[in-house]
C-alpha cells in the first residue's frame, strides 16, 4: 500500500473544518478562500481512501473514520508544535530536556552515576525522572512520553522494538525478616526458599522478574507459592519485614535494605541479571546520544572490576 502524500497543512485544514463543521467558517479562521480549502479536504480524503465527513446543506459532520483521524491529526500537530518550541528553546539555552524512565533498583547506584556524567556532557540540559515498571517504560517510549529508560532485566519480546545496551549485571540475594528461622544461616539454598511463601512484584508489570524467580524456584518446587504481589519494591520490603514471606532482590539493593531486612546469599548462585538501557533507535537525538554516552561510565567501571 502506497504511503499517502499528506502534509501538515492538510491536517491543519482538516482539524479546522472538523471543529467548525463548516468550510466557510474554517476558511475565515485559516485566512484562505473556500474553493481551495474544499479542494484540499477532497484531496485528503482521496489520499486516505476514506470519507471523513458526512455532507449536507447545513454542516459537515465527521464519519467514524473521520473521528479517529481527528484525534490522531491533533496529536501529530501538537507533537510538531512541541518540537518547534523545544528546538527554539534549545537554540536559545543550549540545553533541552530529556525524559528518563527508571526502575527502583537502577536508581540506587547506576542512575546517579550516569546523571553525574551526563551533567558534565550537557550542563544546561533539564532532566525529568519517572520511576516506572518495565511495562510502563515500554508504553511510555512507544507513545513518545519518554526518551530513554533504565531497568534491570526485560525480556527480548518486551524490548524487541528498541535499541538495547547492557551496562552491567547484578546478582540476587534473598531478603527475609530478621526474625525468620532461615535468617540464622549465612547462606540459604534455593531449595529451602522454594518452600517459603514468596513476595513478588505484579506479573502484569514485571513479567521478566517473575519469570526469573520462577525459573530459579520451580526446579526445587513445581508448586512454589507466590503469596503476594506488589506494585513496587516498597511493598515487597514492607511485606518481608512484617514476616509475610521472603523475596529475591538484586544485590545492589543491599546497601539500602540491610538495616531493615536480613539479606543472605543463595546456593547455587543464581544467574546474573542485566542492567539495560533502552530507547527508540529512530528517535535518538543529541540529548539521547549524550545520555547513552554518559551511561558508558557504568559499563567501563563494570569491565574494570571484572579484571581486578
Amino acid at each position: 500500500m502506497a504511503i499517502p502524500n499528506i502534509e501538515l497543512r492538510h491536517l491543519r485544514y482538516f482539524v479546522a473544518v472538523a471543529e467548525l463543521e463548516s468550510i466557510s467558517r474554517a476558511a475565515k479562521r485559516l485566512h484562505v478562500s473556500q474553493p481551495p480549502l474544499s479542494r484540499q479536504i477532497r484531496d485528503l480524503e482521496a489520499e486516505l481512501g476514506v470519507v471523513l465527513f458526512h455532507r449536507d446543506s447545513r454542516r459537515l459532520t465527521l464519519t467514524s473514520p473521520g473521528e479517529v483521524f481527528l484525534s490522531e491529526a491533533r496529536a501529530v500537530l501538537q507533537r510538531f508544535d512541541d518540537a518547534v518550541v523545544l528546538t527554539r528553546e534549545t537554540a536559545k539555552s543550549g540545553g533541552g530536556s530529556i525524559r528518563i524512565g527508571h526502575s527502583a533498583s537502577s536508581s540506587i547506584e547506576a542512575l546517579p552515576r550516569i546523571l553525574w556524567s551526563f551533567q558534565e556532557l550537557r550542563p544546561k540540559a533539564k532532566v525529568e525522572l519517572s520511576r516506572l515498571s518495565t511495562a510502563e517504560m515500554v508504553r511510555g517510549l512507544r507513545r513518545g512520553e519518554l526518551d530513554v529508560c533504565l531497568t534491570v532485566g526485560g525480556s527480548s519480546t518486551e524490548l524487541a522494538d528498541f535499541s538495547v545496551e547492557t551496562l552491567c549485571t547484578y546478582g540476587s540475594v534473598v531478603a527475609l525478616s530478621r526474625h525468620h528461622p532461615l535468617a540464622a544461616m549465612e547462606q540459604i539454598s534455593l531449595a529451602d526458599i522454594a518452600q517459603q511463601p514468596v513476595i513478588s512484584l505484579k506479573r502484569t508489570k514485571y513479567s521478566w522478574y517473575n519469570e526469573y524467580v520462577a525459573d530459579l524456584l520451580v526446579a526445587h518446587n513445581r508448586h512454589f507459592q507466590v503469596a503476594e504481589e506488589h506494585d513496587g519494591s516498597e511493598g515487597i520490603i514492607a511485606a518481608v519485614e512484617a514476616g509475610r514471606g521472603v523475596a529475591l532482590v538484586w544485590d545492589v539493593m543491599a546497601q539500602t535494605l540491610s538495616e531493615r531486612l536480613a539479606l543472605r546469599s543463595l546456593t547455587p548462585s543464581p544467574p546474573q541479571a542485566p542492567l539495560v538501557l533502552f530507547y527508540k533507535a529512530d528517535h535518538r537525538g543529541a540529548l539521547i546520544s549524550s545520555f547513552v554516552k554518559a551511561a558508558q561510565v557504568i559499563k567501563l567501571s563494570s569491565s574494570a572490576s571484572d579484571h581486578l
